[in-house]
């Protein structure tokens, strides 16, 4: 089982929640670089992390359900 974008799904998140993402700007950097990455990785589907940009939703484990998305379908085209 393929477990690389989960984790860093998860390193997104816990980085998001515990350190950055109480200094407002560096917060929404992160965030806007993880949309990047998961644009590239999962296509259309990936902008579901700009979620995270929304002050409130900032607490959902988007990135990690993201990442278990992306394994999922790399486990499947194999």
């Amino acid at each position: 089982m393929r477990v690389f974008y989960t984790l860093i799904g998860l390193a997104l998140d816990l980085f998001d929640w515990l350190i950055v993402g109480m200094i407002p700007l560096v917060g929404d950097i992160v965030d806007l670089a993880a949309t990047v990455l998961w644009l590239k990785v999962l296509g259309p589907v990936g902008l579901a992390a700009a979620v995270e940009l929304i002050p409130a939703a900032d607490i959902l484990p988007t990135n990690l359900a993201l990442g278990i998305l992306a394994d999922y379908r790399a486990e499947a085209e194999k």
